[in-house]
């Protein structure tokens, strides 16, 4: 039975008193250990520092860290303040996440000196500052956390304090009321619909810039113990998944999920194949959850042995029915099917472990209970019969709030009904399930990360050699799919592979930059909608098909 409360500090204070000094968070082989009872001590000290710092109801708090024990106290932290969280994704460049914070406004920014040896704070930091004095915003307190090995450049400023400076002010601060009261007065920030909002997470939808999910403290925890119950997570169970933490998969599909259920959770910074494999063996994992790659990458080890692993008996995660029989076959662990997106906390549908093998691998499962799922035709008209493809809409309990300032997106999102309209292809099944198909929406999903291709096209643009830039997804064994960006350069211009793709790593995140250029004379056009262009055309040159009047004139492979 999972704790009963209304807000998620206050679900962690439950926790805390039934399952008290259990494990809940493992970080990398034990470099990191939290209790249940450990993390809401933490996040009851981290909330008073924050309010210290002038932090109330309903102001952001900004989180651009790895996944590590002080991500899980700034956040419930967060909401011990009555704040609410913006998951800041760590795989951004700078400018990202400038617009990210420019968008939501929080009160204070809490970083990482120096992750995945790439970013470093202080260069990050200045960027970001002068995005919110062009926008004429207050800059946000910047709480920085070092580096636990060798340190780069330390970021300094009026406006920069230590990550132990501020947990160690916490005892100064004065006595905070109840987290449920403050989470109920978040409207009090001049934002009436952050009144109950947990977290804001990004999510690129069709447009070029990510857009703000509004999730609720009850919509997520209400979604993390439906999760827990399907997965039948309890004392006593041991779950692993790298899924990150600004990211539904590790904040509500692991976080808020063993939380309630008295799970522990192991989790670790970077996914590395060998030191995973460790500690499904050696702490003896019995349940997984996130994107198939890790497991993959796990089988291909010297030192794999199923025998090593008999208590590992269950994963969920999303692929092709093919490799869920092939790999449930090479683990002997049942493999089950997901289905969700960020408007809705992460899950709509999940399968059980006890479901027919046939729906395991080729369906989403059942809806949560008390959810409505219809499939409509996109153009309008009744729902669409059993067996009948459409796009997957859903209205009930977990569905986002809106988009953060963005009351236009929302109305085209979620009708006047309050059906969530997904974007995405599915089909409904015998006995209740669902199963998700294709995407609707102009979305590539590299590796479990959706992006837009206007984001990359923009960029793109902006470089004085090109014309005119149109980017579509092509397979990928790995990562589902990956940009493949077409070209048609300036007059005159001797634009090259190579230096497209350096100029968009400078502006992009990694997983966003083109995999492939492909230079052409000109870009195929719909005659349906003039002037735009058809990318189903695109699609087609990467599969082989002539694709007139786009004649390829180079292309290369960017590493």
């Amino acid at each position: 039975m999972t704790a009963r409360a209304d807000n998620i500090y206050d679900a962690l204070a439950l926790s805390a008193e039934r399952f008290g000094d259990t494990d809940f968070l493992v970080v990398d082989q034990r470099r990191e250990v939290l209790s249940f009872r450990g993390l809401a001590a933490a996040a009851d000290a981290f909330g008073c520092a924050l309010a210290g710092l002038g932090v109330g109801p309903g102001e952001r708090v900004a989180v651009w860290m790895t996944n590590q024990a002080d991500w899980a106290v700034a956040a419930f932290g967060a909401g011990r303040a009555g704040a609410v969280l913006v998951g800041v994704n760590t795989r951004l460049t700078a400018r990202e996440v400038a617009h990210m914070l420019v968008l939501t406004r929080p009160k204070v920014w809490i970083l990482e000196e120096m992750f995945l040896a790439k970013i470093n704070a202080a260069e990050a930091i200045a960027p970001v500052l002068a995005a919110c004095a062009a926008a004429n915003l207050e800059p946000p307190t910047i709480v920085l956390r070092r580096a636990m090995g060798p340190r780069g450049p330390v970021a300094t400023g009026p406006r920069v304090l230590d990550w132990d400076d501020v947990v160690g002010s916490a005892g100064e601060a004065a006595d905070l009321p109840p987290a449920a009261n403050l989470v109920a007065r978040g409207a009090e920030c001049g934002f009436p619909e952050l009144a109950g909002v947990a977290a804001i997470l990004s999510t690129s939808g069709t447009t070029a810039a990510p857009k703000g999910v509004m999730l609720t403290h009850a919509g997520l925890l209400r979604l993390g113990g439906a999760c827990a119950e399907r997965q039948e997570l309890a004392p006593g169970e041991r779950f692993y998944s790298v899924g990150p933490f600004f990211h539904c998969s590790g904040y509500m599909h692991g976080l808020l999920t063993n939380l309630q259920a008295g799970s522990t959770f192991f989790t670790a910074q970077k996914f590395e194949p060998a030191a995973a494999w460790d500690v499904i063996v050696r702490e003896r994992i019995t349940c997984y959850h996130g994107s198939i790659v890790p497991l993959q990458e796990m089988e291909r080890l010297p030192e794999f042995d199923r025998r090593m692993i008999p208590r590992f008996t269950r994963a969920w995660y999303s692929a092709p029915a093919v490799e869920m029989a092939r790999l449930e076959s090479v683990f002997g662990t049942r493999r089950c099917e997901v289905y969700g997106l960020t408007e809705t906390g992460g899950n709509i549908a999940i399968c059980r472990a006890s479901d027919p093998l046939a729906m395991r691998h080729d369906s989403d499962g059942r809806p949560q209970e008390g959810l409505e799922v219809r499939i409509v035709d996109p153009s309008g008209g009744p729902p669409l019969a059993e067996a009948t493809p459409g796009e997957i809409c859903v209205r009930g309990w977990n569905v986002m709030r809106g988009y953060f300032r963005d009351p236009e997106a929302t109305r085209r999102a979620i009708d006047a009904e309050g059906w969530l309209h997904t974007g995405d292809q599915g089909v409904r099944l015998p006995d209740g399930f669902v199963k998700f198909l294709s995407r609707l929406k102009d979305v590539i999903r590299v590796g479990g990360e959706n992006l837009s291709p206007l984001e990359v096209e923009e960029v793109l643009m902006a470089h004085p050699g090109v014309r005119e830039a149109a980017v579509v997804a092509a397979p990928h064994p790995r990562l589902g799919e990956v940009p493949v960006a077409f070209i048609v350069a300036q007059p005159g211009s001797r634009v090259t592979d190579a230096e497209l793709a350096a100029y968009c790593a400078r502006q992009l995140a990694n997983f966003k930059v083109p995999k492939r250029f492909v230079l052409v004379e000109d870009l195929p056009r719909s005659s349906a909608v003039q002037g735009r262009v058809a990318k189903i055309r695109l699609r087609e040159m990467l599969l082989g098909k002539p694709a007139e009047p786009a004649t390829p004139i180079n292309s290369a492979a960017v590493p």
